[in-house]
């Protein structure tokens, strides 16, 4: 919501169990795992992860209609996710990137979003592969999370005079399904969307703020 370009960067290593290839949604039970079964090979980039069963994504729909079809936001769009997550995608970037660019249509983002493989003159590991798509993108500032301090060298910024920002997140709540449960933080951004359908865009562009990288180091 922040940036002006948004980079799905598909050119680096799957990580295994991450978050690449599943999230958590809220059940009468608890937190529930959704995963999408993908073929592991060492050394392959996101782009390149093939779904292993593209029947995974049907039972999700079916699991979502389990937990949250007294959700506003469910009543409203779904028709849509039916057809989202019964399209057979065949690899996990294209299941990746449809669901992500169907809850920042929900949000009403406007963002210009591009994949870091479309990009041409992409150089170089970890964090001065994001400084180049910086400087490939005219950058003069790069916004990330708290998660990329482990690996960011502001001096691979300096040297293409593009400042490094750090968004400090603060979580709110919200009102969930299954209340008697009590409230779950860090769900999937679908648990926010379908429960809040008209709330979510404001709760999460209020909740962050952004300092120099230089304040974290």
């Amino acid at each position: 919501m922040a940036a002006d370009i948004f980079v799905y960067l598909d050119t680096v290593q799957y990580s295994k169990n991450g978050l690449q290839n599943r999230n958590q949604i809220k059940s009468a039970q608890g937190p529930l795992w959704l995963t999408v079964p993908v073929k592991q090979h060492l050394g392959l980039e996101i782009r390149e992860l093939e779904i292993a069963d593209t029947r995974a994504t049907t039972k999700h729909f079916k699991t979502l209609q389990a937990n949250y079809a007294r959700s506003e936001g469910f009543r409203n769009w779904s028709s849509e996710l039916e057809t989202l997550l019964n399209s057979e995608h065949t690899r996990m970037s294209e299941l990746a990137i449809a669901s992500t660019e169907w809850m920042l249509d929900k949000l009403g983002v406007q963002t210009k979003r591009v994949k870091a493989s479309d990009l041409n003159g992409v150089e170089g590991e970890s964090s001065d592969r994001v400084a180049s798509i910086c400087k490939l993108l005219d950058a003069d500032v790069y916004l990330t999370g708290r998660g990329a301090l482990s690996y960011l060298e502001s001096s691979d910024f300096e040297a293409n005079s593009c400042t490094v920002m750090v968004q400090e997140w603060q979580p709110f709540e919200y009102p969930q399904c299954f209340p008697e449960t009590g409230f779950i933080p860090d769900l999937a951004a679908i648990d926010l969307i379908l429960n809040c359908p008209n709330e979510a865009a404001n709760l999460i562009e209020t909740a962050g703020s952004w300092s120099k990288l230089e304040n974290f180091v």
